[in-house]
């Protein structure tokens, strides 16, 4: 069986001391630190007799290896949130719910919660690295999976008459609704602190740093032409041809994103490719290290797994497990529970306006004993919006549209714009390699 760090045997049980006592619990650990093999533990010692482990589908085969490993193949079941319906009415000793910010949408309850509502359960362990990365109110709806501390709220409405300062703000086109963001932090953690065991990478002994590096790449001169396009007109093409509409902010902002990694997703025809320059220079920067690329949209990963061929993989285990293996995977899929250990570098192909997604995905690569840094690199389109968002997500903030709005509508088509002039090629001008996608798509030539 497996033999625990002592930082793991210690919060396994107090985890236990507090399930014992409120029948709910929150492991709070940083990346890496073993919090499954911590929670294997918990129903080892507890003597649960069946358990349900809730994941993300990509961490499944990692949480049944350490399962396995414990001897608890017969006692612990893992699942992921898409398929909880299957498990409606049946009951479990302990109901574990790994990464379980997952479930805290408010005001109102997420269909995760709902689903997990209709598990019977003894006890509840919440598991996760940032429970509560963009607001104290989060927290409700996780520990409301238990009767303590808030079992006496029957809403969330009710809860935050009293736990949060409740403002307005304008959304759409200028109606007012209620802000339910600003909880009091103060009163919030004073009801939930004596449920929760924090582990921290220092108290697993991760001794190395993470060092970050920016790549700035120069994009094709057409993906310049397409960004100022959707910043100023928010169409580009016809109705009947392959055209993009951007006609909100939300959509403008989407559609940057998707253009500075060398794509975007037309109204009728899908996604259409028309810049591989970021894929090109990950191969050539990085193709003689063991490296691990995240990215957004499906085309951008569709870019870069052409660029790889065989060597691609997007199942973590091959990936560690064979140097010769590239991993590409989805970063949303991919940020939380999945072990890239094996990477000596950390590639972001653009970045996600999730703080979360910055968060937790950068923390992949991280394991304890690691006796080099982790390098994380950011890959950005030169001149465009993707370092404003990096700053933002970085003091863990969500890029949002009034950030958008207050940072970047005002400067960043003068960025592109000097992006196209400084290329100093003629917006006729076409590489002939791509000849016969432009040929295709006169509305990215326009």
């Amino acid at each position: 069986m497996i033999t625990l760090h002592p930082y793991q045997a210690k919060a396994a049980k107090d985890v236990e001391a507090i399930l014992r006592a409120h029948r709910i619990a929150y492991l709070v650990g940083e990346p890496r630190v073993g919090k499954t093999l911590t929670a294997m533990e918990v129903v080892r010692s507890l003597g649960i007799k069946t358990a349900l482990v809730v994941t993300k589908k990509k961490a499944i085969s990692s949480i049944e290896k350490d399962r396995d490993s414990y001897g608890l193949k017969d006692v612990v079941t893992v699942t992921n949130f898409e398929q909880l319906p299957k498990f409606a009415g049946k009951s479990f000793g302990l109901l574990i719910c790994d990464e379980s910010h997952g479930v805290s949408s408010y005001p109102k309850p997420s269909k995760r919660f709902k689903d997990l509502q209709q598990i019977h359960r003894s006890g509840v362990l919440l598991m996760s690295g940032t429970p509560s990365p963009e607001s104290y109110s989060q927290l409700f709806f996780q520990f409301r999976l238990g009767s303590a501390p808030w079992g006496m709220y029957k809403s969330f409405y009710q809860w935050a008459a009293e736990f949060v300062n409740v403002r307005q703000k304008y959304v759409g086109t200028g109606q007012k609704v209620n802000d339910y963001s600003d909880a009091y932090k103060d009163k919030v953690l004073g009801a939930v602190r004596h449920l929760m065991v924090t582990v921290s990478q220092q108290d697993a002994g991760f001794t190395t740093e993470i060092e970050e590096h920016i790549h700035l790449v120069e994009m094709k001169p057409r993906t310049y032409r397409i960004a100022t396009r959707i910043m100023r007109d928010g169409v580009i093409g016809t109705p009947k041809g392959r055209a993009v509409v951007a006609d909100t902010g939300a959509k403008k902002l989407s559609k940057l994103q998707q253009v500075y990694g060398g794509a975007v997703i037309t109204e009728r025809h899908g996604p259409v490719t028309f810049d591989r320059s970021k894929a090109e220079y990950i191969k050539k920067t990085f193709g003689h290290t063991r490296h691990a690329i995240l990215y957004k949209y499906n085309a951008e990963g569709d870019i870069l797994k052409q660029a790889y061929g065989d060597a691609a993989t997007d199942s973590p285990e091959l990936f560690n497990a064979d140097p010769a293996k590239v991993f590409i995977g989805q970063v949303q899929a991919s940020r939380e529970g999945v072990n890239l250990s094996s990477a000596d570098n950390l590639i972001f192909c653009g970045i996600d306006y999730a703080a979360l997604s910055y968060l937790q995905g950068r923390e992949r690569a991280s394991y304890r004993g690691r006796e080099s840094a982790s390098h994380i690199h950011w890959i950005f389109a030169k001149g465009g919006m993707e370092p404003k968002v990096y700053d933002t997500v970085r003091s863990k903030d969500d890029f949002t549209l009034s950030h958008f709005k207050r940072y970047v509508r005002e400067h960043i088509s003068a960025e592109a714009d000097q992006g196209v002039r400084g290329a100093g090629v003629s917006r006729h001008q076409i590489d002939p390699s791509e000849q016969g996608r432009v040929s295709r798509l006169t509305l990215f030539d326009a």
